[in-house]
């Protein structure tokens, strides 16, 4: 019980950070709206790696648990 807790307390960790992520970016696009000069690289820059690495990451799980469950088919290129 205790492993699925702390799994599930992760999960809700990395949509978190990716909520941020994308949070960011809108942040930035509407200052650089409202103050044309403001410099806003670096929240998108910040916002796509949160967005990214979150997204990633919860790719990486899903296709490890079902490559781990044997519902993950070969590529189409390897096989013959």
């Amino acid at each position: 019980m205790l492993a699925k807790l702390i799994v599930w307390a992760i999960l809700v960790g990395v949509f978190l950070v990716s909520g941020y992520g994308l949070n960011l970016i809108r942040i930035a696009i509407v200052d650089k709206m409202a103050h044309p000069d403001a410099v806003i690289w670096w929240r998108i820059v910040l916002g796509v790696i949160l967005t990214t690495g979150g997204i990633a990451f919860l790719g990486g799980l899903v296709f490890y648990r079902d490559r781990k469950r044997g519902k993950v088919k070969p590529p189409a290129w390897k096989t013959k």
